[in-house]
């Protein structure tokens, strides 16, 4: 087994693959949830720290593999997309839930 290490091709092989704008993407959703744009700050850092743990446990082992980070951009979306949404999705379905069902 090899030990950790940072390598320039490894580095460059996730910079060339597709995976790498669902990375860019949850890094910068991140970036703007962080800076209160948007009212779910308190996922950001929680999302944040996924995001750099897993990219250098992955990028600092010697093989890549196309769909090793897949999951994480996809957890960090799917949790941005939900942190975004829940607060509008609530306030839209708030109005028609006051009022009275007709029958």
């Amino acid at each position: 087994m090899a030990p950790p290490e940072l390598k320039s091709e490894v580095l460059w092989q996730y910079l060339r693959d597709p995976q790498f704008i669902l990375l860019l993407i949850a890094a910068g959703w991140t970036a703007v949830l962080w800076r209160g744009r948007i009212g779910a700050g308190r996922v950001a850092p929680l999302v944040g720290a996924n995001l750099v743990v897993n990219l250098i446990f992955f990028m600092t082992h010697p093989v890549f593999t196309p769909y090793y980070t897949i999951p994480v951009a996809m957890l960090s979306l799917w949790t941005l997309l939900f942190a975004t949404l829940g607060p509008h999705a609530a306030e839209a379905v708030a109005p028609a839930l006051a009022q009275p069902a007709k029958a």
